[in-house]
């Protein structure tokens, strides 16, 4: 007996669910009154108008017109009539001049009737506008503002797993030392060195070398990047406070966090310090999980000796108390990861090179470093991160050394691209959800989505003035790119002309030749990751088809 995988029958059981929903939807449309609503396919609801209501609109609509031509009609006979009068009443004025009278009284109601039929031609231009007015509302009544694309002829969700749909090599599993070819695709992902994320359920995870990270947003992407800050997890004895590490429950939900509790003393309360030789004009972030403590301080983050900055967090409230204090302050922020745990961070930038003090320090009333203790109030923390970025990437655990994560690439075959090379025109629509957590404002640029070889085939390149940028020449095509906030972004190609859409911004020029046409293709994905500017996005739902949508099907997309 045939047997289906679970990701097959789960497609089928998909498929035959929104068939359903589509017959539901047809019937509703066709058979129902007035408006009815819908079920799309993201089970989203959307209510319009049916079709009898849409063809009771048109007959009205048609029929208003009619009344406009008998109106022009009558207005063309009335004049006609005011005509003849007036002629009637030049004749009896000649042949009679008894007549007179009579002739004036004529006169005056030829006057009246071409006054009438003015006024009747008038109405009919009204009635004639009114009804053209009512048949842009029936059309209007049955446009659509967007549509259901197509299914795509290349799908990565990147939502749980590199599975696509595509061209390329079927996945293989070797068994007791013999290769098994699975029914099943695959991108390709690479990484050197293994790195953490937090998962869906919001628990801290390791990933191995060449494991993607996949978080709520999407597939995580991030560069190179090293971790300054030495035993991360770990804090010996301070200056009047007592460290027992391993006591509180840290962001991977086991016991690894820092219990840092006063002394009664009146000075400065802080754990241990790390001392870090900076570059002078060179931007770091320092990074913390904390949690509050039952008998609670404030975190005081501080960078002292050669560098000073320092920001106040209340870790009870979450949220920041006052403002920053230092010269070298650049910028600060916090997450909330749940379960009371807040990653805190403050940006700096090196005001020499040397040798600082990196230290966290218990505070109180935000803006008090020295003070007497009570032997008890304190709070948790763990991982502490320095790397040279305005903001902080994903946790770098460290011990005796400091350790750098890899950058993070993803790749899917060149076949996929629509083109042997840029010498053949063709039709192409892109499209990604992308979400980008932070950029650097610097000079540089990322590429988010590039056909590897070709010069040009960018789909999808972020830039320092906050844009996303298309290229197919040296010139490019630009959008607004706002951080912090999801879209889809659309790329499309109908052979020279390109345009792009994201956040409901829309670019496009005609006639874009392409700087070469016989580079050979290498792959489709991201690079340039190992750059000096800092970022970390998302992407997810990469879907490409080798034709070009319509507008309606573009901003249909999500």
């Amino acid at each position: 007996m045939a047997t289906i995988d679970d990701d097959l029958a789960k497609s089928v059981t998909e498929g035959f669910r929104q068939a359903q929903i589509d017959i539901v939807n047809q019937d509703l449309i066709l058979s129902g009154t007035g408006d009815v609503t819908v079920t799309l396919a993201d089970g989203s609801k959307k209510t319009g108008p049916s079709w009898s209501k849409l063809i009771t609109a048109a007959n009205a609509a048609g029929t208003s017109a009619a009344a406009a031509k008998t109106s022009e009609t009558n207005a063309l006979a009335s004049k006609n009539a005011a005509a003849t009068s007036a002629t009637n009443a030049a004749t009896s004025e000649g042949n009679a001049l008894a007549s007179k009278n009579a002739a004036k009284t004529s006169e005056n109601n030829a006057k009246t009737s071409e006054t009438n039929a003015k006024t009747s031609e008038n109405n009919a231009k009204t009635s004639e506008t009114n009804a053209a007015a009512s048949l842009a509302a029936a059309q209007l009544l049955t446009s659509v503002p967007y549509e259901a694309a197509p299914y795509p002829d290349v799908w990565v969700p990147f939502n749980d797993s590199l599975k696509m749909e595509g061209i390329a090599p079927y996945d293989t599993l070797t068994i007791s030392g013999q290769m098994v070819e699975l029914p099943s695709k695959s991108a390709t992902f690479t990484r050197s060195t293994v790195a953490t994320y937090i998962e869906k359920s919001g628990i801290m995870r390791n990933a191995d070398i060449n494991e993607p990270r996949f978080e709520k947003e999407g597939l995580l992407i991030e560069p190179q990047i090293t971790n300054l800050y030495t035993y991360s997890e770990q804090w010996g004895t301070g200056s009047r406070v007592v460290t027992t590490n391993n006591s509180g429950d840290s962001p991977r939900a086991d016991k690894t966090m820092a219990l840092v509790v006063e002394d009664t003393a009146t000075a400065e309360h802080y754990a241990q310090d790390r001392n870090i030789t900076l570059t002078s004009g060179t931007i770091y972030c320092y990074s913390v999980f904390v949690k509050a403590h039952t008998s609670s301080r404030l975190l005081y983050l501080r960078v002292a000796t050669g560098t000073t900055a320092g920001v106040f967090f209340d870790p009870v409230a979450g949220a920041f108390v006052g403002g920053a204090v230092g010269a070298q302050y650049l910028d600060r922020g916090f997450e909330d990861l749940g379960n009371g745990v807040y990653r805190v961070w403050m940006a700096v930038t090196a005001g020499a090179t040397q040798s600082s003090v990196f230290r966290l320090q218990l505070a109180k009333d935000g803006v008090t470093a020295s003070y007497a203790g009570d032997g008890k109030s304190g709070l948790y923390v763990w991982g502490a991160q320095l790397e040279d970025s305005p903001f902080p990437t994903s946790y770098i655990p460290t011990t005796a050394a400091t350790v750098t994560r890899g950058a993070d690439y993803w790749q899917i075959p060149k076949e996929n691209c629509g083109y042997t090379s840029l010498a053949n025109l063709f039709n192409r629509t892109l499209a990604l959800e992308f979400f980008p957590k932070y950029f650097q404002d610097a000079a540089g640029y990322i590429e988010i989505v590039k056909v590897q070889g070709p010069s040009n085939d960018i789909a999808c390149r972020w830039v320092n003035d906050n844009t996303l940028k298309a290229y197919r020449s040296s010139g490019a095509i630009s959008v607004p790119c706002k951080k912090g906030e999801s879209e889809v972004f659309a790329h499309a190609i109908e052979g020279n002309k390109v345009s792009t859409f994201y956040g409901g911004n829309t670019s496009s020029a005609d006639n874009v030749q392409p700087n070469g046409t016989t580079q050979s293709v290498s792959y489709i994905g991201n690079s340039n990751q190992t750059t000096s500017v800092r970022f970390v996005y998302h992407i997810r739902n990469l879907r490409i088809w080798h034709r070009v949508l319509t507008l309606n099907q573009i901003n249909g997309l999500r």
